[in-house]
């Protein structure tokens, strides 16, 4: 059995064993009081019975993911929510949770959008009039790569009720009447050629509902000579976009805000299974981290003081697979990073997973700044792998997750093009 497996297994029974010991004191107890005293010593035996069970159940799942893990499998989150990935939803799929939620939102007479709604981006010249004299709609900007979306369908993917403020706060922050439109990304051509593509937010004020059986139209391709982070525009010292405006669009929510957990499951975000997985696996980790142990997904953090350069001269196309942890941690410093760029533990869900690469990031613009950051060693997109919903209390903004070479292996027979140990710059920003 692992390191990991033996803590996880350890903290799972002790959690069993007090809360069988707590249930059989509260039976005998009880039988010889009455009243309030009765009633009390019940209601507070159930609550510690409960929360020993849930932290025992959370224990085992654990215990489950962690083997999937081990051997290569998909994570049993994303199995779970698979029916939310983005291909599913353009599809216009529905599943029972999804008609269930719509019956819930009809019985009440209700307007908000949910997971798999058709929406159509109103005119250009509607949008406009929604916003003030900078551009934007309650802090928003809608930005000029937006345009061409208008007049489109296209099916919500998520719907956002929280945003992480990169580079500023660092906290979840609240925001409000947002979704996201399935396979619809800033492709940066109005901000200097930026490659981040980051999901684009739209304001439910520039969309309006149509009939489910009406088609979308879907993400129309671009015209020829123009491929995703090019722009015929000069770079500028400073850009503005959604990004950078993140913290002006949002406002503070308290970290024990509950409804940032249950409005994505409410709005279908995520499915009733991947939902408990998710909160088990965090109750779990709480309790299993305040005994000392490791907590899941298990992490070998890295230990170099400067990080190796590995190329294969991969390309959009190209199939990889994610090499596993342990090797992962091979190649990266104490702030486990490999020339600046962070290893996520959300990354840890693709280990051993065969994807094939999207699109090589070589400029971004910070959000802090709204300067243009070129990248000295550039980093790799993969399709289809997106943050999920997990990480940060189920938010929705699915940025991309971005990869050195180092970390996945070609299944093309490439040769390595070299390796070196440089000192890299501390500049991207993988949360």
């Amino acid at each position: 059995m692992s390191p990991g497996n033996t803590t996880y297994l350890k903290t799972a029974v002790a959690a069993a064993i007090v809360g069988a010991v707590v249930l059989v004191l509260v039976v005998v107890t009880a039988q010889s009081q009455a009243g309030m005293t009765k009633a009390f010593i019940e209601a507070v035996g159930s609550l510690i019975v409960i929360a020993s069970g849930c932290v025992a159940l959370g224990g085992f799942i654990v215990l489950y993911r962690n083997g999937r893990m081990t051997r290569g499998l998909p994570d049993l989150f994303l199995r779970l929510n698979a029916s939310r990935e983005q291909k599913v939803v353009s599809s216009g799929t529905l599943d029972g949770g999804i008609r269930v939620r719509r019956l819930i939102r009809r019985a009440l007479a209700g307007t908000y959008p949910l997971v798999g709604d058709m929406m159509q981006v109103r005119s250009l010249q509607e949008i406009q009039a929604t916003l003030d004299q900078s551009g934007c709609l309650e802090g928003l900007p809608f930005m000029q790569e937006m345009e061409q979306f208008c007049n489109q369908r296209f099916h919500v993917h998520r719907c956002v009720d929280k945003v992480f403020d990169y580079g500023r706060s660092y906290r979840l922050r609240r925001i409000k009447d947002v979704v996201l439109l399935a396979g619809v990304r800033c492709d940066g051509t109005a901000h200097g050629g930026c490659q981040a593509s980051c999901s684009v937010l739209w304001k439910t004020a520039w969309l309006r509902p149509v009939d489910d059986h009406v088609e979308p139209d879907g993400v129309k391709p671009r015209p020829a000579g123009m491929p995703m982070g090019t722009s015929g525009r000069t770079a500028q010292s400073r850009y503005t976009c959604q990004f950078t405006q993140l913290s002006a669009a949002s406002r503070p929510m308290s970290r024990w805000d509950l409804r940032q957990d249950l409005k994505p499951l409410l709005a279908g975000n995520v499915t009733v299974a991947a939902f408990c997985v998710a909160m088990l696996t965090r109750v779990f980790n709480k309790v299993e981290r305040l005994r000392g142990g490791t907590g899941y997904p298990p992490m070998s953090h890295g230990n170099l003081k400067r990080t190796p350069l590995l190329k294969y001269g991969l390309a959009p196309g190209d199939s990889v697979r994610v090499i596993g942890s342990e090797r992962i941690a091979a190649t990266l410093d104490t702030a486990n990073r490999n020339r600046g760029l962070w290893f996520d533990l959300e990354m840890l869900k693709h280990c051993g997973q065969r994807y094939r690469v999207s699109n090589r990031v070589e400029r971004i613009i910070d959000n802090a700044t709204g300067g243009m950051v070129e990248m000295k060693t550039a980093c790799l997109v993969l399709e289809g792998v997106d943050s999920s919903d997990e990480s940060l209390r189920f938010w929705a903004q699915h940025e991309p997750l971005y990869w050195r070479e180092a970390w996945l292996e070609p299944e093309t027979g490439l040769p390595k093009q070299g390796v070196a140990s440089v000192q890299p710059p501390a500049v991207d920003r993988n949360v």
